[in-house]
């Protein structure tokens, strides 16, 4: 329940400090943690990245500090990035390999390729992060929401929403790889602000919430998939023979096309509801709970 504020706490500003700064104890912990799996420390990392720009979403209109604190927080997520990517193309290799059966050993120097490549990539969470996350914790506790709780949540949550709901517009009209990706990060934001606000009514939250989340994993898995075709047309990757890298092709793209009828079909759905009205509706309940304590 740490990334969920409480209808009870009667400043916005601290509910930002708090729910910000567990993010960040839970970030300095994986990137101090030498036992751990150095790949899982930078999942985590960049994890804790996207749902503190998430959080500062939601209250933007009021954040005076937004601009210099998203940037902040993009570009340290930006220096884990290359780190993160090969990791996901060895899970999607993985992922893609469970739906072919017997057929896996035909694509075998595809993942030993990879395999060594993410091998060689030096994967540490270096001195440049740990004082990246020190700076941040310091930052937080001076950081303030200005203006009416209600309205900047409310406004917060409609802009973030009617972005994802165009990016969807968009990604349907053309659903590029960068289309789609675009999509993806406005719907995991969107997915975020269902999870902070879940406890205003958490029966109608919490689903809104598991689906903007079920969303965002389709489009997750589209745009890692995309990047594995491009690894495979790139010159990094071993060559196969043509009728299995005709195969492997044909594999990716019917995956590719499942997982867009899916999303375009829950997307439809999911940004059905006019965002103004919808987070006009969803505050007004955020509201009911905060008065009942």
């Amino acid at each position: 329940m740490a990334f969920r504020f409480k209808p009870s706490a009667r400043d916005l500003g601290a509910e930002l400090r708090r729910v910000a700064a567990d993010q960040v104890r839970r970030a300095r912990r994986a990137a101090s943690d030498d036992a751990s799996d150095p790949h899982e420390a930078v999942h985590d990392l960049r994890k804790r990245c996207k749902k503190l720009r998430g959080l500062i979403r939601l209250v933007r209109p009021g954040f005076v500090d937004y601009g210099q604190e998203n940037a902040a927080i993009r570009d340290f997520a930006r220096s884990l990035s290359g780190l993160r990517d090969l990791e996901a193309l060895v899970e999607t290799h993985d992922a893609l390999m469970r739906d072919v059966g017997d057929e896996k050993h035909r694509f075998a120097p595809v993942r030993a390729q990879l395999t060594r490549a993410r091998s060689a990539v030096d994967v540490r969470i270096g001195d440049t992060q740990r004082a990246g996350l020190e700076a941040l914790a310091t930052r937080i506790a001076g950081w303030r929401v200005e203006g009416d709780p209600a309205k900047v949540l409310e406004k917060g949550l409609a802009l973030t929403w009617k972005r994802a709901a165009r990016a969807h517009e968009k990604a349907r009209a053309a659903p590029t790889v960068a289309m789609m990706h675009e999509w993806r990060k406005r719907t995991k934001y969107h997915w975020h602000h269902c999870c902070l606000l879940e406890r205003g009514w958490p029966a109608q939250m919490a689903p809104r919430a598991a689906e903007a989340k079920r969303l965002s994993d389709l489009l997750g898995d589209h745009h890692d998939l995309a990047l594995y075709m491009e690894y495979l047309g790139s010159g990094n990757a071993p060559r196969l023979d043509p009728e299995a890298s005709r195969a492997l092709s044909a594999h990716v793209d019917r995956r590719i096309g499942m997982l867009e009828r899916e999303a375009f079909s829950l997307g439809a759905r999911f940004f059905a509801e006019k965002p103004a009205a919808a987070a006009k509706r969803i505050v007004a309940w955020w509201e009911i709970a905060r008065r009942e304590g």
